[in-house]
């Protein structure tokens, strides 16, 4: 048990290293400020897609361990079928972590009045 906690810390750290070295190229070094700029609805959006893009990652790394169990199984049928298990959350969760993501940016665009497109010739905005 000890040594698949060894291996799983050792996958996250693969895992999420790269985001703490890269943070620069990511635009992460100018995000002093973040939310001080805009009104009360942005600063919350900004919130919310932060917590999202977190959540998103946390299940970015379930689907990693759900593939560790599953490659480690070893023939074990409960040990696969816990990684399957595992993965199809994670799925789902991301998939939920994007309707989510979509419905904050059309709710905030509906309230700051921008809206978020639609398409034809003016984007979808009905103001022209």
């Amino acid at each position: 048990m000890k040594n698949n906690i060894n291996k799983l810390c050792i996958v996250i750290l693969a895992v999420f290293f790269p985001v703490f070295v890269f943070a620069a190229d990511l635009g992460l070094d100018k995000a002093e400020g973040i939310g001080l700029q805009g009104g009360l609805e942005e600063m919350i959006a900004n919130i919310v897609k932060t917590a999202l893009g977190l959540v998103g990652a946390l299940a970015l790394a379930f689907i990693v361990y759900g593939g560790f169990l599953y490659v480690t199984a070893a023939g074990d049928e409960s040990q696969i079928k816990k990684g399957k298990t595992v993965i199809i959350y994670a799925i789902i969760g991301i998939i939920v972590i994007g309707v989510s993501y979509a419905l904050v940016s059309f709710v905030v665009g509906a309230f700051s009045g921008g809206g978020s497109g639609g398409g034809g010739a003016n984007g979808g905005n009905l103001r022209g």
